[in-house]
């Protein structure tokens, strides 16, 4: 009598379904927010866009982590467009984060995440291409038929946040900056009462705190400072302020004590 054989274990399932469910609870939350007009939707936004690309790649990283086993699992022909399909939407993210990810001055921010990201791609494509199927295997690799959905959900937040930035209104946006900075301002007077000395951003940890999603960058130079500030619903926008030690650049004009927004590329 032939004792037929155990169903592969399917590998990836648990963590799709986990990544899936998170996609679907922040877009719920997304759609309360927007419901209420709250100030959080930009967060809501976000997340969705996170957990939309993680969908998208994870059969790709599933695979890679799983075909370096012994032995390694099954990927049947489903299973390997699916992960193809990944690996484009890694060299996607990749192009993305090498194109747009500056922060400050141009100075680069998310290169090397880019860079990574990309590397990644290409291994697993090499990877991919290397990997020999393996019928009968004990464990087999999950369809990753959700990735479509997560690619498309983080497709078009990076295309609706620019869009939502300027339906808020921009003015809302330059209006926390310039009010931070002032903030700011009135927190180095404090400091410097105290120790002659003006403070870097650590410093002032006890005294000033800038509002959610502002990124302000402090610059102590001579006997002065200087602070620049982004928000990431204004793009192409920044806002600065300058005491006692004018930039070099002049910072668009600012005068001492009072910030100043301008164009940025």
């Amino acid at each position: 009598m032939t004792v037929p054989s155990a169903p592969p274990r399917l590998l990836g399932r648990l963590a799709s379904r986990i990544v899936f469910g998170c996609l679907l609870l922040s877009v719920a939350a997304t759609v309360l927010m927007m419901v209420q007009n709250s100030d959080a939707f930009p967060l809501g936004m976000v997340a969705v866009a996170f957990f939309g690309v993680l969908l998208a790649v994870l059969p790709a990283l599933l695979f890679l982590l799983y075909s370096f086993r012994r032995p390694p699992p099954d990927a049947p022909r489903q299973v390997r467009i699916a992960i193809s399909f990944s690996c484009a939407v890694l060299l996607l993210v990749a192009a993305w984060l090498v194109r747009d990810g500056t922060g400050l001055d141009g100075a680069p921010a998310l290169l090397v995440v880019g860079g990574v990201v990309g590397a990644v791609a290409i291994v697993t494509v090499v990877r991919l291409w290397r990997f020999a199927p393996v019928p009968g295997a004990d464990a087999q690799l999950t369809y990753g038929r959700s990735s479509v959905v997560g690619a498309f959900l983080f497709l078009l937040v990076v295309w609706m946040l620019p869009k939502f930035a300027g339906v808020k209104g921009p003015n809302v946006y330059r209006a926390v900056m310039t009010s931070d900075l002032m903030n700011l301002v009135t927190a180095q007077e404090a400091f410097f009462s105290d120790s002659l000395r003006f403070a870097s951003a650590k410093e002032l940890d006890s005294l000033f705190h800038a509002t959610s999603y502002d990124t302000i960058v402090i610059v102590v130079a001579d006997s002065g400072w200087r602070a620049t500030a982004r928000h990431p619903m204004l793009e192409g926008q920044a806002c600065g302020v300058w005491v006692r030690s004018r930039p070099p650049d002049g910072m668009h004009g600012a005068t001492e004590g009072h910030p100043t927004c301008w164009k940025v590329p």
